[in-house]
């Protein structure tokens, strides 16, 4: 009886489309997650970038009077994303921006900075011909992405990074 019961059950046909359908929809649903992954890395990416850039353009307007201690909420607020961390420096040098009494120094082609009195041209292998020395602001967020289905590799990278130097003076 038992025998019977299986044999038939081997040859039984009815409802092979639904689990057909089920093992089809679990595909699905891991291919569209997955390009989530990709779609909301690239969203979250966007945010910091345009964030970075809003407040680059910011210091730039005022740079006689940067507000640098406001600088950082600024950019997480408009990426929306209070885990974001951003860093503040000038010429180089992180937590020394100033307004007033500004040290100026020329930008190398490696984004270092050499030394010079303000206005000065600069000179010496690195440096842009006919550039003067100034105060450079730059802006750095970061933070980390977690994917929901890709591995963290598959995205190149989990940490969302963007930078950008404006000069001030």
């Amino acid at each position: 009886m038992m025998r019977s019961f299986l044999n038939r059950l081997a040859r039984e046909e009815r409802g092979a489309v639904a689990i057909e359908f089920a093992l089809w929809t679990v595909l699905f649903f891991f291919v569209v997650t997955g390009a989530l992954d990709f779609g909301m890395f690239y969203i979250e990416r966007s945010k910091v970038n345009k964030a970075v850039s809003a407040a680059s353009i910011t210091a730039f307007e005022n740079r006689s009077e940067v507000d640098f201690a406001q600088l950082p909420d600024y950019v997480r607020a408009l990426s929306d994303s209070s885990s974001l961390t951003v860093s503040l420096s000038c010429n180089g040098a992180e937590g020394v921006c100033t307004n007033t009494e500004r040290t100026c120094a020329c930008l190398t082609s490696e984004g270092t900075y050499v030394a010079k009195s303000c206005n000065a041209e600069c000179t010496g292998s690195g440096v842009t011909a006919n550039s003067t020395a100034g105060y450079y602001l730059t802006i750095d967020a970061s933070r980390s992405y977690e994917p929901v289905i890709l591995p963290k590799g598959a995205l190149g990278s989990s940490v969302i990074e963007h930078k950008a130097t404006v000069r001030l003076q």
